[in-house]
């Protein structure tokens, strides 16, 4: 199998982060592209041009990190990492669904920003920067019930909340939710998110 990331999507970070917790990083090739340049590699294997993408077989590819999270966990049965049903697995799709909430709103501020040169943040910006303020409270009341538990919600929080260092070192999160930033540390050490740290 071949995964197709960007060293600094949050996305493609989760994805990735999946296939080694499952312990399959032998079994899947990983390869950095930049989607922004269209590669003809990535072009073939999705029409939206993003990452990540899971090249599974001839002429088979999935796409969506929520949909490559959701195969690659169901390839062993070692270290689940989506319970199988019932609340317990709508409360870790539910995790990772706000985590990439907060991951769609900083990728689409950070560009905004990006196009609006020096000029001063805007009204929606200064909206979307709210939000990601207000998530982490979420995260914050709900990460004392899976301290010291790995599944794909964790997961997703942990590449969610380094893109936050990577791109916002300005908002200081930390000192917003003390809680949620000591579990983050921990994570942090972990060697699947040390192995996929983009490039300093």
């Amino acid at each position: 199998m071949q995964l197709y990331i960007s060293p600094t999507s949050p996305y493609a970070r989760k994805a990735w982060m999946m296939v080694l917790e499952k312990g399959l990083a032998d079994e899947v090739e990983v390869i950095p592209v930049n989607p922004w340049e269209s590669p003809p590699e990535l072009t073939a294997q999705t029409p939206l041009c993003q990452v990540p993408v899971l090249v599974i077989g001839h002429d088979q590819a999935l796409y969506d990190s929520r949909v490559i999270c959701a195969y690659v966990d169901s390839l062993s049965e070692v270290t689940p990492l989506i319970p199988q049903r019932g609340m317990k697995r709508m409360i870790v799709l539910r995790m990772e669904a706000l985590a990439d909430g907060m991951s769609d709103v900083a990728v689409a501020t950070f560009f905004a920003r990006k196009d609006n040169g020096d000029n001063p943040d805007t009204p929606a910006i200064e909206r979307q920067l709210k939000k990601i303020a207000e998530v982490l409270k979420v995260m914050e009341a709900e990460i004392s019930n899976f301290e010291g538990k790995l599944n794909l919600g964790t997961i997703a929080y942990g590449a969610s909340l380094a893109y936050l260092d990577l791109r916002y070192s300005e908002l200081q999160w930390r000192r917003q939710v003390p809680k949620l930033a000591a579990w983050f540390e921990t994570i942090a050490q972990r060697p699947a998110m040390l192995t996929t740290a983009p490039p300093a």
